[in-house]
This record gives C-alpha cells, structure tokens and sequence, in this order.
C-alpha cells in the first residue's frame, strides 16, 4: 500500500512484479493519474495505442480546422524568396513548400506604459533568442517616438552586426526600465499596471519574436535542385531545414486580433456551457498570478492560446459519447482521460507562464519550477499543422502509454485484463475501506514538508479536467478547486504562520502514520523515503513517525537526484533519497533510555558508533557531502527510535539533537579523512573549527540559518552577530563563538564594498561561509585565528604568487605553518567551484605540498 501515491511510481512498481496493490490518493488530478499509469495500461494492454491515437487525429482535425487560419505562415525574408523564384519550378506544392516558411513559436513580452515620459516600454529579461551552436540569434528593441519596433539578428561573436548585446535587458528584480527616456519603472507601478490600476495606463503582451523554419533546397552544380532517386521520396526535391527568427509582422498581428475577435464572439456561448475556467485564483502561497493582473485560471492564457485550448476541450465534450459508444464505457473512459492529458499538456505548454529557454531553442513547460513566478518572456507553440504544439501532445500522451503498456504487459497477461490494484481517492490519514492488519507492505514517499505546494498548483490543471472528466469519475471533480485544507504539508497560507504550518504538518503525519500502523500486519514492513535536506523537515517528519509508534530498523541512501536538475544545480543541496525501513514499536517497552551515562553509555555514544559505522557503509557509494550527512541522520533516528523516549535529566530528547550529534560525527570525519588524521576539528580554534566543519558539508553554498545554528549547538559553538566596521582589524575573537556579520546591499560575491571580518555572512534566513576576498583586508592582515590566515594566505597568494604566500606565512604562520598547509589542503579538496580548487592545488604545488 501507498498512501499517498502521487503520480503511481511506487504501486507501478508493485504491479510490474506481482504484488497486489492498493494506492490511495487524496489530490484528485493525481488520482485520475493513477488510473492512467496502473490501471489502464494493466487492463487493456497494447490494443489501447491505436485507439488513443485515431481519436486524438480525430479531436486535432477537427480543432485544426478552426484554428489554422489564426496561424498564417508568410513568405521567407529575402534574398532566400528571390533564389526560390529563380529556380522556376513548375509543381505548386513545391514552389510553396520552398517559398512561404513554417511556423515554429512566438516570443511574448510584457509591456507598460512608462510612467515618466508615456512610452512604450517593454520589460525583456534578456535579448537572447538563440544560443543553439551556429544558431545564435537576438533582438534589438527600437525606440520610435514613443513607441518600439523590434529587429531580429543573427549573433556573431558575442555580438549583434552594430555591436549589439544580446545579454540586454529592461527589467531585472521586478524594475524596469524605458528604452526612451532610460528611466526606472518601479516595481509597484508595473504591478499597477499588470492589474490595470494605474492611471498611465495597462500592460500588454507584445509580440516581439516569430521562430520560423524555412527549407533550403541542396542544388547540383548546375544550380538545379537535387531529387531522391529511389525510394518512399523518389522525385521529391532534397531540402534542408533551417530555423530562422524575424520580427512579427502585420499577418501575425492580424492573426492575433482575429483570435481576440472570435474568443469574444463565442465566449458567452462557451460560459454559458461552463467551459472557460472563470474560476478565480485562489489564496495561497503563491499569489503572484492576481498580483500581476491574472487573478482568474483563464487569465493564464492569450486569447489565441485560450481559443486553442476552449476548442479543443468543446470538442472532446462533443465526441466523448461517441468514443464510448463504440468502445464501451470502461475503455471509452480510459480514452477520453487520455485525450483530457494531450490538452492537460498543451495547456502546460501553452500559457502566459511558459519560458523561451533559448538555450534549447525550446519552449519550457509552466512548471519549469513549482511556483507561480512570472515570466517576464513567455513562448506560445503553435495549434495547427503536424509539427503543431498539439500534434507533439498527441505524441507524447501515446508514447507514454505505449511504454506502460509494454512495461505492464506480464500484469496484462497473467491476469486477463484485471489488474491487482486498487485506487482510492480520499485522506490518508482515514481509510475505512482497507482491514486492520491487511497489508504486508506499506511503501510512501511522503509530502515533502513546505518544499511543495501540491493543491495549489494542481488547480492549474484541476479546473481544465473538470470540465470533460467530471462524468467520468464520481466524486473526484465535485469541488470547484482542490481540497487544501486536508492537504498534508506545511501551508502557511492555510494554518496562519510557519510555526503552526509545522505544527499542522507534524499532527497529519502522525494521523497518516498511525493509520499505516493500523493496517499493516504485524510482521509487516513500512518503508519511507525523504530528499529533503534540511534538519528542520527532518525533525517534524521523523518526530511524527516515532510518536506514532513506529522504530527505524534501517536507513540508506539512493540516488535519486539528476546532477542538472534546476533543484540541486549550485545549491547546497542533497541529491539523494534517504530509505527508511520500520517496524512497529513495542509500545509497552520499559522506561526512557538515557542521552549520556557513564564510561561512554548512553544513547548519544551509540549514535556516534552507529554514525561511524554507516559513514564506512556509505563510503563505496562516494556521496556528496550533504548526502553523506542526510544518509547519517538515518543512522541517528534508528538508533533514537529504538531507544524512545530518551531523557537528557528532564528533558526528552528531541530527533533534531540526534541529528546534530549525527552532523557533528560527519563533520569532523570529513575533514580527518580529507587530510589523512593530521586536522582533528577537536584541536582547531573555535571559529576555524566551526567554519572548517561547515565548509566540509556546504562548502560555501547558502544553508538556512537554523541548519547551521543547530550544528553551532552540537559542537558547543554559539553564533554571534559582530560588527564590521571597515578600516578596522573588527571584533576580538572569544572561545566557543564564531562570528556572523549581516551581509549589506553592497556585499556580494565580487563585490568591493562592505567587506566582512566575520567568517558567516548571513542574508535573511540564510547563512554561508564568506570567500577570502569578501573578507576585510586588515582583518586577514592582523589575522586572529587560523580561518583567517587561510583566507590571508590565498589572498596574498592572488597578489603576488607564491613568494608572497610564503612570505604571508612567515609573517603570520610562523608556529603553526603546517596547519595552515593542512587547512588548505582541505579547501583544495572540498571546494566545489573548478577555479577555488585549481588555485587552492597549485598554491599547495608551489608551497611545497603536491597532492596525489
């Protein structure tokens, strides 16, 4: 059993090998998910395929007709339509395939009104269209009394034919600013704007951008067009395809208004029949929609874009009782659902919160991330043709099924089309229709804290399903939008502040856990698995799932993370799931264990074994540092939930102090294994042992403040805001402390201003280690501890080479210089950024210290 089965993995799993499953869900886009994932392909096997795929050929032919018109190619930009002329080619298809271009994307921009001067100003995050290799193009914004034009070129060099850069931009951190009088735009007054509040006047989408394709005929030396000689293609005139960008023109333009035109025409009719999501935005997290003049779901869209999708969901409508008068009702539903998913991903596709990734030279889907944030720049595909953004829907929505098919096939085939699952949309925390003592297994990857706000954005799609699905599946759509009040995770929105939202989320999980130990048999297993890095998650999730009478017999580590993923890229953050495997607790068990008794007893002494133990387990699995420590945090709690509760004189040990001891064991073993046993943190100063600790987990990534605060405490090291005052040698340095200076707007990465005598910068709830250049000069001149003279070094080091290093050493190292070595042997080691190691690597060369 799943309890709270999202998208299906774990009970597809289940199903591929045998298993009788049962998955429960309480969001109803994902359960309808479920059926699409485990059902289905189980139950009708391959024969689906084609039936998915005649009817959705069905469904776009008939949209195509109505919405084609609305996407008027042109002819290709000269001089390549006059070459085409001069070939004379006598076949029309062919003079047309060679002379008008296929259409492949717009470019939108978000444009005000500037305040100061009332001209046209359009707010581009960037002038890239195309960073592709031998496909560099940008724009160039023209300003024309008052109003802008927009010019495509081609980028050569990192540069436009005038000297141009592409890297411009109008608007950075939600200012912007006008391309007439260079003045700023402020944030609010674009908000204003955005909403049509504000008496200059109301933001526009403008096109600013048309990706086309043309096709390049391949010529003989005669100049005359090559032709395949045999072949499915024999005759056909041999093309190559190239991708171009040109500015919009008055076809695209007319287009557009066309599209406003009919939406306003039908949209009385199609409200009328409740087919337009008029449902308003709701409150939430994430406001940023009505904050920026969207504040119902069909606001999200372009009238074109709109127009599309409304057409497509009318006529799905139209033919449903078709599909399921000649396939009948079980599989004619199964069909239908997944022709809701092909619009479900043309809406995901196609709205004003898509991205031109121009890296790619693609459109990125509105959940690139999972928020609401606002494109600035969003991209539109296109609705006709057979490399239409609809078309590649259809596509996508039969592979899929094609592969869940094939993967289900032993399912299919042993069970005669009945497959061994159950699906259950409801709470997890109540499931009356499942035995006491029923399951084996109980398998979930549970809501992830307040990393994601899964209601919330399913609404997205929730409001376009419930338009063709709702017949199909009693009591999944009977809400206008998805329940977040039963929703388990912490919502801040929901429960007031991130207190309560934590204590919310730490009384739900504890109803879920005890409802897994309700139905699982007595020699049964309950396995969870958690990413989430931060201690605090931890701590409310694993305090939840002890309580609840549950012991943690195993803990290890699986990759589940891609290095590129925008959720683990330059962040310090874990790119593995920690497995948990548990058993129900004794609950009648003797009296509390304690932390600390004598002669190395104690629960806190059985922690640090069991985490040196599983660092030499996880040693083969060479894991990132934040890994190797999320993976040790499971060492710690099985050995807390096994002994629980644990007294500490009065107080109750909490989960979050035996993953600091967990930290703490980490810590110091990375940096003794990074130089051989020769730097025990134990014997360092407090501030180079605090900060040499984090660095050997973090590095210098940004951690939250309570991560390393609770780190501070496992090491007996406080956390102390300090004082920077420039030109000075800063605060005096005190044992057991380690200093934090707030980091100003000058302060930055690079930045020359508002240096730091601390070695903690911290941002708002966010701490990091600061960079030797970051620190103030005459505090590494007149160092006090050894951070300092590491920091010194490498500075000295970047003013003059390796005599001056040497001569930085001598001056302030002169006792401990072999430690400083060390010290820098660890930077060189564990420093993430190619440019800090090389440097780091060549300094310990030249110093005398080679690495192997």
């Amino acid at each position: 059993m799943d309890p709270t089965a999202g998208g299906g993995s774990i009970p597809f799993e289940a199903l591929r090998v045998g298993h009788r499953g049962l998955a429960n869900e309480l969001n109803p886009v994902a359960a309808v998910i479920l059926y699409a994932t485990l059902d289905y392909p189980a139950r009708f096997g391959g024969s689906l395929e084609g039936q998915i795929a005649d009817w959705g050929n069905r469904l776009l032919a008939d949209m195509r007709s109505e919405i084609a018109p609305l996407f008027p190619a042109s002819k290709i930009p000269e001089p390549h339509y006059t070459n085409v002329a001069k070939l004379n080619l006598t076949d029309p298809d062919e003079r047309r395939l060679l002379s008008y271009e296929a259409l492949d994307g717009f470019l939108y921009a978000r444009q005000v009104t500037c305040p100061h001067c009332g001209g046209d100003a359009p707010l581009l995050n960037t002038c890239w269209l195309s960073k592709a290799a031998k496909d560099t193009w940008g724009v160039r914004i023209v300003p024309e009394g008052g109003q802008v034009r927009f010019e495509t070129y081609q980028v050569k060099g990192g540069r436009g034919p005038n000297g141009e850069d592409p890297d411009t931009a109008t608007v950075n951190r939600g200012t912007g600013q006008c391309v007439h009088c260079k003045q700023a735009i402020d944030g609010d007054e674009i908000k204003r704007q955005a909403r049509g509040e504000s008496a200059h006047g109301t933001w526009k989408d403008r096109l600013y951008a048309v990706v086309a394709v043309r096709f390049e005929p391949q010529l003989d030396s005669r100049g005359q067009p090559l032709r395949y000689s045999s072949g499915a293609r024999k005759g056909e005139i041999k093309t190559t395809k190239v991708r171009y960008f040109r500015a919009p023109n008055e076809r695209d333009l007319d287009a557009l208004a066309e599209a406003e035109r009919q939406l306003a025409e039908r949209w009385d009719a199609w409200d009328a029949a409740g087919l337009i999501p008029t449902e308003r935005f709701p409150e939430g997290n994430d406001m940023r929609p009505a904050i920026y003049g969207m504040p119902r779901w069909c606001d999200l869209f372009t009238p074109r874009q709109l127009l599309g999708h409304l057409t497509l969901v009318e006529r799905l409508n139209q033919i449903k009782p078709e599909i399921i008068a000649e396939l009948g009702e079980a599989r004619g539903r199964a069909v239908v659902t997944y022709l809701q998913f092909v619009i479900d991903k043309g809406v995901d596709y196609n709205s004003r919160q898509t991205r031109w990734h121009f890296s790619r030279g693609a459109v990125v889907g509105t959940f690139g991330r999972h928020d609401f944030s606002l494109k600035w720049t969003f991209g539109e595909m296109i609705f006709s043709g057979p490399d239409s953004g609809a078309a590649w829907g259809l596509s996508q929505i039969v592979d899929a099924y094609k592969g869940l098919a094939e993967l289900t096939e032993p399912a299919f085939d042993t069970t005669g089309g009945e497959p061994p699952v159950t699906i259950i949309n409801g709470t997890a925390s109540h499931l009356p229709d499942v035995d006491d003592a029923s399951v084996d297994l109980v398998c979930m990857d549970p809501p992830y804290y307040n990393n994601v706000q899964y209601a919330e954005l399913s609404d997205y799609f929730y409001v376009w399903q419930r338009r063709t699905l709702r017949d199909l599946y009693p009591g999944l759509f009977g809400r206008r939008l998805t329940d977040k009040k039963s929703e388990a995770v912490a919502n801040p929105a929901r429960d007031g502040n991130a207190a309560a939202a934590k204590n919310e989320y730490e009384r739900r999980m504890g109803e879920i856990f005890r409802e897994c130990r309700r139905v699982l048999k007595a020699s049964g297993i309950f396995t969870l698995m958690f990413t989430h890095k931060t201690q605090d998650a931890w701590e409310t999730l694993t305090r939840s799932l002890i309580e609840s009478g549950w012991v943690i017999t195993a803990s290890f580590p699986v990759e589940s993370e891609g290095e590129n993923s925008m959720h683990q890229r330059d962040m310090a953050a874990a790119a593995s799931s920690i497995y948990l495997a548990c058993r129900k607790r004794n609950t009648d068990a003797s009296g509390p264990a304690v932390w600390k008794g004598f002669g190395g007893q104690g629960v806190r002494y059985d922690i640090e074994r069991a985490v040196q133990s599983g660092l030499d387990d996880f040693a083969p699995l060479k894991l990132n540092p934040v890994d190797e420590m999320v993976a040790s945090y499971g060492k710690a709690l099985q050995v807390l939930s096994s002994h629980w509760p644990v007294q500490d004189g009065d107080e109750v040990v909490s989960p979050m102090r035996a993953m600091n001891e967990a930290s703490r064991v980490v810590a110091q073993s990375r940096v003794s294994r990074i130089t051989k046993g020769k730097v025990q943190v134990g014997d360092l100063d407090s501030e180079t042992a605090m900060a040499l600790t984090i660095f050997g987990i973090w590095e210098c990534g940004e951690v939250a403040y309570d991560d390393i605060l609770l780190l501070s405490k496992s090491l007996g090291i406080a956390l102390v805001n300090k004082t920077s005052t420039s030109g000075t040698t800063g605060y005096k340095v005190a044992d057991r402390e380690i200093g934090v200076n707030t980091e100003t707007a000058g302060t930055g990465r690079g930045s020359k201003a508002d240096l730091v005598h601390a070695p903690l910068v911290r941002k708002g709830g966010k701490l990091r280690l600061a960079l030797p250049e970051e620190r103030q000069p005459a505090r590494l001149a007149n160092p006090q501890t050894d951070w300092d003279r590491l920091h010194g070094l490498i500075m000295a080091y970047r003013e003059g080479d390796t005599p001056v290093a040497r001569a930085y050493l001598q001056g302030h190292a002169t006792e401990h210089s072999d430690r400083i070595i060390d010290l820098l042997e660890v930077w060189a080691a564990a420093a993430r950024h190619p440019d800090r190691q090389r440097e780091a690597r060549t300094m310990l060369y030249g110093l005398g210290k080679q690495l192997g």
